[in-house]
């Protein structure tokens, strides 16, 4: 901790010292430090930062694990799955869901992570997003109780899609007749 934050020839100095993130004043001795924190729970754990943009503090600083640390590093990138704010890493963790890597690229394409098997199932569907709902077009057929081929034909026809989702069989605008 200290090294990182003092040294300017330490590897990490960039991102501690470098950042300006300091070690609180008291904890110039051991004795101090170890009144404050205490000692780790477990060998595996290690000293953490809760805000990662903010000093070495008493009130900022606890005993965490590796994975409890990493999911709080500056530059994970989050994704809400049930109502959690998760990293991508933690949510490929689930049961069900997939990669990282496609963790990340289903969020950033606005699909829902609620869901990964329907994902997997529809892979190479198209995907609708429709009053703020995102559903591949044979599940959106379904709902609606059409075949995903007229939905399909709707849609590629240039048809609005708030037409082009109504449930009903549409009637054809009849055509005008030239006088």
């Amino acid at each position: 901790m200290h090294r990182r934050c003092k040294e300017a020839t330490h590897r990490d100095f960039p991102r501690y010292g470098g950042r300006g993130i300091r070690v609180c004043p008291q904890w110039t001795t051991f004795e101090q430090f170890l009144r404050d924190m205490g000692l780790p729970p477990s060998p595996t754990h290690w000293l953490g930062r809760r805000d990662t943009s903010a000093h070495f503090t008493p009130d900022n600083c606890l005993w965490t694990t590796h994975d409890e640390q990493m999911a709080r590093r500056q530059f994970c990138r989050k994704v809400i799955v049930e109502g959690k704010t998760l990293t991508a890493a933690e949510a490929a963790r689930l049961a069900g869901q997939p990669s990282r890597n496609t963790v990340l690229r289903r969020w950033e394409a606005g699909f829902s992570l609620e869901n990964p098997k329907l994902a997997k199932l529809y892979r190479r569907s198209m995907w609708i997003t429709h009053k703020g709902e995102t559903l591949p077009l044979p599940e959106w057929a379904r709902r609606l109780g059409l075949s995903s081929s007229v939905l399909w034909q709707r849609i590629k026809s240039g048809m609005p899609l708030d037409r082009a989702m109504t449930p009903k069989r549409l009637s054809r605008t009849p055509i005008q007749q030239k006088p």
